[in-house]
Order: structure tokens, then sequence, then C-alpha cells
């Protein structure tokens, strides 16, 4: 048989697999960044994954926000003991994670009374956050503000990876302190990195140079917590990621990691908004899992186990700075009817289908309008802290 001919054939199966991955989904379910390199990252996603098919391989981006007042088990979504301050009836704890950039992130004006509202509110979301980067304090805000408030909730910290390594130092420094004044009781993991190797390219790097980096980072970091430990508190306990967009370079950054937070997003991709959950979810199994997995470096018989993997992100935007660019490749546009239907698609499905993700994101991130598009839009709540014209699930996670 010709290549035209095994591409037609591979063609034929990769259609049926998403078939039936979504016929899988839907079961399960009761019948329910800079852009351009993220388009390219997911709007070329088929026409990679055939060409890989034939060749016999499958390849598988946060603000002036004046808030009104208002370890990785989670309890279902409740509180340890009744909070001591009023619930929201328009709230549920219904999600398994949240993405959250504190306002004051980017420039340092986080306060403790901005972080501890911002927490007060999300509280009644979730039991576990992912931060992003440790600058500006951010960490011990956010952990004294879950102290203070006594919500159950922990943290997935952030160190974000630049080029240079002075950044990476003061980053390691802050976390140490947040280390040293509150343990590890809040801390689920650290995450070395977000899409660092995607945005490679726009940087004049190459994807390896961008992976060894990432990946030496993440050694360096678990060395570190090693020499941080002390007979009382074991800090290399804690486990060590990274994050990046589910490229075919996922794979290579897992030799190292404890874990890997997984960014797949929809609206980047050839789907609708109709489509976007069973898209992440049978991209994450069908072609995410099996990479890591074929990519796993130890003998199938070993003790040590392939790093977790967790989807890192997961949203739909709500609105745009550029009409042209509120409209994806799919035809699919930004707004609150979509972002509802993505919420109503993806969060108790995969909350009973055992999917491990976290929203992206809690609130809207109006310093990020320099990238213009949809990039600040993808909140729960505007950037004033009210809760946008949804309506939350309301269903258990684990």
């Amino acid at each position: 048989m010709d290549a035209a001919a095994n591409g037609t054939s591979a063609s034929v199966k990769l259609s049926e697999k998403l078939r039936g991955a979504q016929e899988k989904w839907k079961a399960n379910t009761n019948g329910k960044k800079q852009n351009m390199l993220r388009y390219a990252a997911y709007g070329a996603v088929a026409a990679v994954i055939l060409i890989a098919i034939v060749v016999g391989a499958v390849v598988g981006t946060r603000g002036d926000r004046n808030r009104g007042d208002g370890s990785d088990a989670g309890n279902g979504g409740q509180n340890d003991g009744q909070p001591s301050f009023p619930l929201d009836p328009k709230l549920h704890n219904s999600f398994w994670g949240l993405a959250y950039t504190p306002y004051g992130a980017i420039d340092c004006s986080a306060s403790q009374a901005n972080v501890t509202k911002d927490i007060r509110q999300l509280s009644q979301l979730t039991t576990r956050l992912r931060l992003y980067a440790a600058d500006c304090n951010v960490t011990s805000l956010v952990v004294q503000a879950i102290q203070d408030l006594k919500v159950n909730v922990s943290v997935y910290a952030g160190i974000y990876v630049h080029p240079d390594v002075e950044s990476y130092n003061r980053q390691v420094a802050l976390l140490d302190d947040t280390l040293k004044a509150y343990g590890t009781s809040h801390i689920l993991g650290v995450t070395v990195g977000n899409e660092y190797v995607l945005n490679a390219p726009s940087r004049g790097d190459t994807i390896v140079n961008a992976t060894t980096w990432v990946n030496s980072r993440i050694v360096d970091y678990k060395i570190h917590l090693r020499q941080l430990s002390t007979s009382s508190t074991n800090f290399s306990s804690i486990p060590v990621g990274t994050s990046d967009a589910a490229g075919t370079y996922l794979g290579d950054l897992t030799t190292v990691a404890d874990y890997l937070l997984a960014n797949i997003h929809p609206w980047f991709s050839q789907n609708t908004y109709e489509q976007a959950a069973w898209f992440s979810w049978s991209y994450i199994n069908n072609i995410v899992v099996p990479m890591v997995n074929a990519t796993w470096p130890s003998p199938i018989n070993s003790t040590t186990l392939p790093p977790q993997l967790l989807q890192g992100e997961f949203g739909w935007p709500t609105g745009t700075d550029d009409p042209p660019l509120g409209i994806n490749p799919a035809g699919s546009p930004a707004g609150i009817q979509g972002m509802q239907r993505v919420l109503d698609d993806w969060i108790c499905p995969s909350n009973r289908n055992g999917t491990k993700y976290f929203w992206f994101e809690a609130y809207d991130e109006p310093w990020k309008s320099m990238y213009g598009g949809v990039e600040q839009h993808w909140g729960l709540f505007h950037t004033n802290g009210t809760l946008k014209d949804i309506t939350i699930p309301d269903c258990p996670h684990d």
C-alpha cells in the first residue's frame, strides 16, 4: 500500500478513534498563549497526528483588581469546620482545581487583604489552587490567607522559569521563606515552569535547549529541597513537576518531573465550545497519556512510577479585545454562552470520571491586554471579583 493509501487509512482510524472517544465521554457523562503559538500547537493537531501515524508514531500565558468584600486530599469540597464568613449561594465547591494569579503578582503590589478576599471566595469553589510564580511573595500571601480563614485549600506553588538563573534563584529563596514559615501542609507540589518549551521559538530558542533548561531546574530544585530538609521537616517529599502545552515535546519532560501539567485549550484548536470537553478528554487520554508512557525511561517492572499527569489548564474565554480574534479557528465565539456550555460539559463529568484538572482561570487579568485577543477574558469572575453571568455546576470532587 502506498503512502497516500496509508494516510487515508490513518485518517479513517483517527476519525474512528476520536468518535469512539466522544461516545465514551458521553457515556461517562450521562450523555453529556501566546495566541499564534497555541494555534500552531492545536490548530495543526489533526495534520500532525495523521503524519505521525503514517510514520508509525502518534504525537501527540495573568492587573488592577479592586475586590468587593466579599495534602492532596480534598473532602468533596467541604471546609474543615464551619467557615467564619458568609457563603455565597451562587458558588459551589465543584472544581477539582483552579488556576489563580493574585492581584499584584506582576508588579508586586499584591496585598494580604486582597489575597484574603480572593481566598474567601475561591475556597467556596475548590480545595486546590494552582499558582504560576513565587515572585512578589504571592505563595506566602496565599498560604497566610488559607490559615487565617481556616479553609480547606492547598496549593501547587510555582516557579516561573526564565532563561536567566537569577529569577529562578530569587523565586527559590521566596519559596524557602514560605516553607520555613508555614511548613508543607498546604503545599501539594511545586511546578517549575509554565509553557517554557512552547514559547521557545518566540525567544529565539530551540525546543531542545528549552527542554534541557527546564529539566535542569527541576533537578536543581529537587536537590535544593533535600538540602533544605531538617530532622523535623522533610521538604524533599514535596512533588516537583512542570507544565507545558500538550505538544510533542511534553514527553521529553517525563524523565525528571514528579508530575506533568498538560495545558489543553480547545479554543486554540479546530473545536467549537460544543466539542471542547470531549476533545480535551480524548486528546489527553488518547494522545498525551500514550506519549508520556512511551517516553518513560524506566523498565516496565520498575518500582519507579511515571509522572502523574494532570490537566494544567482548561477553560473558555468570555470576551475579546479584538473582535476579529473573538472567533476561534472552528468559528466558535468567545462569550458567556460558550463558557457555560463548557462548564456544564466538563466540570461534573470530569469529577465523575476521575479527571484531575485546573480550570483556567479564576479572575480576568487586565494586564494581559498587551497580548490582545481573548487573553485577559478567561476568568469565572470579572476583575472586580463579581461572578460573571454564569451558573456554577454543583457536584462533588475528590
